[in-house]
Order: structure tokens, then sequence, then C-alpha cells
């Protein structure tokens, strides 16, 4: 295991690279360590401005994008992927920028190619935000970030099932020790993206994952992903919510292990 306190990098093959969503850090993949007893390698990054006591500033997808491309570069062999949340922007991200080298295949968390809502898109955010309101949402959590950040850890979990107690103090715990500013800044560059065309034109294998009681994103978002992607599949993991690596590990590592035996 890596020395390095904001990265998990254990076991050994295929290496999957896992990013984490906006306000919380990669202790929700706990569960895929696991993997590496399927012979994978984890790794697992703190993205910048989700580590303990950093100093961040301000930062855009870009720059998180930036730093994945040194961790790519920094690998002996073609990785898979894993965005969940924020952390599949991220991805969508370098892989408009830079293109596929050193990609294997892609697996959307349950998340949107375009966060914000408009007119002609309806498959954002599930409470129907534009952009403008989505904007204005980050500058009053800048505000109010200790009123907002249980809300937002609650928001994880699947609607309509009680989730694991343990599970969602420390997701509170997470969100709560973020600094507001820095995550007002994260958030506009977020809901700015636009992912759309980047979906279409991948070259590599897509797998959009998803939670089937997400109070985030509705089970039409992943059918989208698999339907434009040239190479794009789906799978629904039963009774989660937005975060299914974590509420249902066993479930999501299946059909991560089944999704990476056919790349």
């Amino acid at each position: 295991m890596t020395g390095d306190a904001a990265l998990t990098d254990i076991g050994e093959g295929r290496p999957v690279v896992f990013l984490h969503g906006w306000s919380v850090d990669r202790s929700f993949f706990a569960g895929q360590h696991r993997l590496v007893d399927e012979g994978f390698r984890v790794i697992a990054p703190d993205q910048a401005g989700h580590r303990d006591g950093e100093v961040a500033g301000v930062l855009s997808i870009a720059d998180l994008s930036t730093d994945l491309a040194a961790l790519l570069a920094g690998l002996d062999r073609p990785a898979l992927l894993v965005g969940w949340s924020m952390g599949a922007t991220v991805a969508l991200d370098h892989l408009a920028r830079r293109g596929s080298t050193g990609i294997a295949g892609l697996v959307m968390v349950d998340m949107t190619p375009k966060v914000a809502n408009d007119v002609g898109w309806r498959l954002g955010l599930s409470d129907g935000q534009s952009l403008d309101e989505a904007v204005a949402a980050a500058e009053r959590m800048r505000a109010g970030w200790a009123r907002y950040a249980p809300k937002i850890a609650d928001a994880l979990f699947a609607e309509g099932r009680t989730a694991d107690a343990g599970l969602v103090a420390h997701a509170r715990q997470v969100v709560a020790a973020r600094d507001p500013a820095v995550m007002a800044h994260l958030w506009r560059s977020l809901v700015e993206a636009d992912h759309r065309d980047t979906i279409r034109k991948l070259d590599i294998p897509v797998l959009a994952l998803a939670g089937a009681r997400s109070r985030l994103y509705r089970p039409e978002v992943a059918a989208w992903i698999a339907a434009q992607a040239p190479r794009g599949a789906a799978v629904s993991i039963a009774d989660a919510g937005h975060t299914p690596h974590a509420e249902q590990p066993e479930a999501f590592n299946a059909a991560l292990s089944a999704f990476a035996a056919r790349l």
C-alpha cells in the first residue's frame, strides 16, 4: 500500500482508478479494496480540494483532470477508470482533452454528462435545477455550509431505504470538513460542464452503473449513456442510491468485474 496519505494504491494486476465525487473522498471506495483478491490493482486518490488539512484555493474540473493525467502517466498498463459523480466528469474532461490513451474502459457511477437542466435536456439533476439555479445554490452553500452539509451527505443514499447509520455519520463528517469556498468553485465548474458529445465520441467501452433508488439522477440517465456511447452498457444496482459502491459493494464489484472481463 502506498505511503501517500492522499492515495490508496494496493494490489497488482489491471489498474482500476477510482475517482470520488464532489465534497467527499476516497474512503467511500473502501468496499472496493476487496477487488485486490480478484487480481486488480486498486488506486484511489483524494482529489484536490478534498484532502484533510489542504489549502486548495480556486479549483476547476480541468485542474482535477490534469492531476488525473499525471496519475495515469505513471501506470505501466491501461487502466479501468471508475468515476463516481463528479469523478465521472473529471474522467470525461480528461478524455475530451487528451483522448483515451492509457484507458481501457470507463465506468460512470450514477452521473449525468450534463448536470444542469434546460428546455432541451431533462436528464440533469432530478429536481430539475437549471444552470442559473445550480450556480445560485453554490453561493448559498458557500455562505451556509454547516447547514447544507448534512443534507448533501444524506442525499448520497437510497431514497425510501434506511441507510447504514455508520455510513451516514461518516458521510456527514467528511462533507462537513470541506472548505465551502473551494466546494462552491468546484460546484460551479461541475454544473457548467456538458459532456454529451464527449460520450458520443468515446472509442472505449463505457458502463453506466447507477443506484436504482438514487435521489440525484433518474434511471433514464444511465440508459441514455448506454444508448449514446458507441460501446455503451448500463447496469442498475438494486436498493442503492447515489453511492452504490458503498451501499451495495458486492453487487457493485460484481458488475465492475464483469465489465472488466469484457475489455
